[in-house]
């Protein structure tokens, strides 16, 4: 059975008469998250047979990671945070003086410092300046040469909120000698994404997926079929034919080195199971009607809005410039308002929890939190 958004205010720890519009960087718990809790730490207690069920969970997540990416559960690491998911490709290629690599200018840091580390290898980075605060994907496509070995982007812009034109991204690199990785940290659980669209794909789970703080690493082994990540653990290999030797495993958990997060699975699983029950689509949907409200009143207000009215341009982020944050912020939570401020930025997150009226209180307070 299919819920009916938004969902209740009440299924989450500490929401209950608050307007929570800072998922974009930290979402609230799922009440189910405590007794996901309580099952974890008694199949701690169960010696190994406790730590096989943890395996269990841990391949359940995986599976509900590759529904809403279209992909395999094969193809889906567990990872500590998505920077390490980053980097975990990165490490991969057979960089040579001469290469390049090519991300949009505003997009994140963790892509942007990785690609950047990569100067003392002698390979250029090429950031990819707005037009405004949007990203034209043909300037994107026009940076890559023979030489791009690697894209970074983010499906939907941290900063901005835009929502990129990955069909047409993935479809320009799909026979290109050139890796395209998708940070997928403000998509997964908001909008619908492809990983077929992308090589890699990577991300958090402590945002728009309800979880907490851990990463993924997503490779299409279908497209880009040859990935030894630098360095190897007893998670990621099985044993060779004497002590020294090994053998990465043939699918993504040879980008586990160790352990996955056990207890991060288990709440992990929970928050899959209350997205899958409202359907990726229909949360789409209403995010994006929601960040239009908000961006229509931003607008009103005459503020310098950096997220695209276009519906598939963007999720469920809407952000205006504001170089002094904090007042905005702590203001704003004096009413039970929680928005995000940050990086020359007031950014507010609708998800599926966010109602009408949520909008609109939020919408009617701000011009005094702006005074």
């Amino acid at each position: 059975m299919t819920m009916t958004l938004p969902a209740p205010k009440s299924d989450f720890i500490g929401l209950e008469g608050k307007v929570h519009l800072a998922t974009g960087g930290e979402p609230p718990l799922l009440k189910v998250h405590r007794n996901a809790f309580e099952r974890f730490a008694e199949d701690k207690a169960g010696g190994f047979s406790g730590y096989h069920r943890h395996w269990v969970v841990i391949d359940q997540v995986r599976a509900g990671i590759a529904r809403l990416t279209g992909l395999e559960p094969g193809d889906i690491a567990l990872l500590g945070n998505a920077s390490e998911a980053i980097m975990r490709v990165v490490s991969s290629i057979d960089w040579q003086p001469g290469d390049n690599v090519v991300a949009p200018a505003l997009d994140y840091a963790s892509g942007r410092y990785a690609l950047a580390s990569l100067k003392a290898k002698g390979v250029e980075l090429r950031l990819v300046p707005a037009v405004g605060w949007a990203l034209d994907t043909d300037h994107l496509l026009a940076a890559c040469d023979q030489r791009t070995r690697l894209v970074y982007i983010s499906q939907v812009n941290a900063l901005t909120g835009q929502h990129a034109d990955m069909a047409t991204i993935g479809a320009a690199l799909r026979d290109a000698p050139t890796a395209l990785m998708v940070d997928v940290s403000h998509a997964l659980g908001a909008v619908p994404v492809v990983g077929d669209q992308a090589d890699f794909t990577v991300g958090c789970c402590y945002k728009f997926t309800l979880g907490i703080h851990e990463g993924l690493l997503a490779w299409n082994r279908r497209r880009w079929p040859d990935f030894v990540p630098a360095g190897a653990g007893w998670a990621s290999a099985t044993a060779g034919a004497n002590p020294g030797e090994f053998h990465y495993k043939d699918d993504a958990s040879r980008a586990e080195f160790g352990n996955p997060g056990h207890l991060g699975a288990y709440l992990q699983r929970e928050s899959l199971a209350y997205l899958d029950s409202y359907g990726i689509a229909a949360i789409a949907a209403h995010l994006r009607a929601l960040s239009g409200r908000m961006i229509e009143g931003m607008t009103a207000l005459g503020l310098e809005v950096m997220t695209p009215t276009e519906p598939d341009a963007r999720a469920g982020n809407a952000a205006f410039v504001r170089l002094d944050t904090q007042p905005v912020v702590r203001a704003a939570e004096k009413d039970g308002i929680f928005v995000w401020g940050d990086n020359g930025r007031i950014r507010a997150s609708a998800h599926l929890f966010t109602t009408g009226e949520d909008i609109e209180i939020f919408l009617d307070r701000l011009p005094s939190y702006l005074a």
